[in-house]
This record gives C-alpha cells, structure tokens and sequence, in this order.
C-alpha cells in the first residue's frame, strides 16, 4: 500500500514539473466595414459605418473614435432617385436626425449636442425621407471596396392594444408585466422589431430578443403575448425584475414593422449574443445583409403605442 502512494507521489510531481506556460498567438484577421443603417417612413436614412476590430482590441474614446470610417461615399437610391449622403457628427444633429438616432441606438438625445463631448458618426441626407412600401438601395464605395445592400420599409403593422397583468407574487404587487394583443396579416413573413422606452430612458431593444416572425402564427386573427423590458446592453439585468414595469411608470413601444432579411440579421445576431460562451449553445453565423462587408441595412415601418402603469 506506501508503494502505491509513492508510485502516486512520483506521478504527480512528474506532472507537475511538464507544466509550462502557454502563449497564444491569435492572429487579428482581415479588417472590414461594418454597417449599421436604417430607413424608416418620415425620417432621413441613417448609416453608421465602422472598421471591425480584433476581439481583445481595447475600447478607449480614442479607439472609439478611430473605428469610424471617414470620407466615405455612400448613396441611397429609390425609385429611380439617388440621394448622397453627408456625414455628420453627433454635435451638428439637427431635432429629427436626433430623435432617430437616439430610438434607434439607445442614445440619449442629451448627448447628441453641441454641448457634448459624445464622439458618434452618421452618413444621412435631410433630401431623402423613408416612405412606407419603397424599397432603398445602399452603395458605399470607400478606399477601393465597394458594399452594396437593399431594404424595404414594409407597410404598417400596428398593435391592437397594449395591457398589463400584475406580478404572479402577491409580494411583488408594485410591478407589472406588459402584454401586447395583436393581429397577423395573412400573409407569410410579416417580421417586427420592438422597443421600449420607460419614462425618460432611451428607447432600448428587448434584450435577449427584439424581433419576431410570423412563421408559426401566420393569419391568427387575435394573439396576446408578454413583451419584456428592453434593457441597455452591456450591463447585467436583475433576473428578480427583468421584464417587469413598475406603478407609475409611462411605457412607450416602438413597434418596427421590417423585411424578411433584416429579420434574419438580428435573430441570428441576437441567437449568437445569447450562446456566447454556452457549452450547449449550437453554432451560429450572423446573417448580414450586406455585400462586400458586415452589418445590416434596414427599413422599419413605425408605430407607436402607450400606456401607464396605474
């Protein structure tokens, strides 16, 4: 029996002494263009367009800034029209390209000033204002590469109504969840992405999930479904009150009727979001749709609804 442990003991410090430090050398990859732009009915376009980055690059306000990919060309082209857009920084926004860049990117408009510091780029044209049931035709020519994509802004999809149901827990009774009643046309593919915003906050995505289809649910007359909480990214949620509303508080829901395509990018986006890191998460590959380059090009046709918590 001591022979066995001695045998163990030598087999363990041989163990021991093999271990070695072990460097990786993880190479960067080819740099490319992302784009992140959007159209929606009587607003101007709006394209944000970044080099991507190594994962482990750092983030500072100077790396911020250097992403974004200046001097660019970039045309939207509808109906046989087409519009060159200007870039713009966040400190020359006028009132309406303010409103939609902070619904759409979870921005507070405060930052989007001249008073602010806040370093933010977009390509956009005060000619050009999204109409519902046009398709738009993006072209970005920069430095040689040339990234192509288009969208269309579907017609209108509103809710039926919005209504609340209180906390399963009696214990809980200040808090509320939001449901939404809602009617599919019968027609296949119709695709939404939803926002909330509570009270002052940004308008913010739902954040495991901001769109749905209709794939399952095609025609069904009168549809009644809980609609979570958008929260910011970035930052952990409270599991003990993700998803709910509070009394007193005033929800707004932006309710973005979008294309098949652009569906597609932010299910699979969010889909790998979501599986980051999971040892049962199955394998996923953003689906972008654009050529050329990563990102998305997408029309929302948007409506509005509200309602107080009481």
């Amino acid at each position: 029996m001591r022979l066995k442990y001695i045998l163990l003991l030598l087999l363990l410090s041989s163990l021991a002494s093999c271990e070695e430090n072990l460097t990786l050398d993880i190479p960067a990859g080819q740099e490319q263009l992302v784009v992140e732009g959007h159209i929606e009915q009587g607003a101007p376009p709006v394209v944000v367009l970044t080099r991507s980055r190594p994962v482990f690059a750092g983030f500072s306000p100077a790396d911020i800034e250097d992403s974004f990919v200046h001097g660019a060309q970039v045309v939207v082209s509808s109906a046989g029209k087409s519009y060159t857009l200007t870039e713009v920084p966040a400190a020359t926004f006028w009132p309406e390209l303010r409103r939609v860049v902070s619904e759409q990117y979870a921005i507070p408009e405060t930052q989007l000033t001249g008073s602010s510091n806040f370093i933010f780029y977009v390509y956009t044209s005060e000619e050009l204002l999204g109409e519902v049931g046009k398709s738009y035709q993006l072209r970005i020519s920069h430095e040689g590469r040339v990234l192509t994509s288009s969208t269309t802004i579907p017609h209108l999809n509103p809710l039926q109504e919005l209504f609340l149901q209180p906390h399963p827990d009696p214990s809980q009774d200040s808090l509320f969840t939001l449901f939404y009643r809602y009617q599919d046309p019968d027609t296949l593919g119709n695709s939404v992405r939803y926002f909330t915003r509570r009270n002052s906050e940004p308008f913010y995505p739902g954040y495991f999930a901001s769109v749905f289809n209709d794939e399952l649910i095609n025609g069904v007359r009168n549809l009644s479904f809980p609609l979570d909480r958008g929260e910011p990214r970035g930052q952990d949620v409270d599991l003990n009150t993700y998803s709910y509303f509070g009394k007193g508080d005033t929800i707004v829901v932006r309710w973005g009727a979008i294309d098949i395509e652009h569906y597609r990018f932010w299910y699979t986006l969010e889909n790998e979001r979501n599986n980051n890191g999971s040892p049962i998460g199955s394998p996923n590959t953003t689906r972008s749709n654009i050529n050329g380059g990563l990102g998305v090009w997408g029309g929302y046709g948007v409506t509005y609804h509200r309602i107080v918590v009481k």
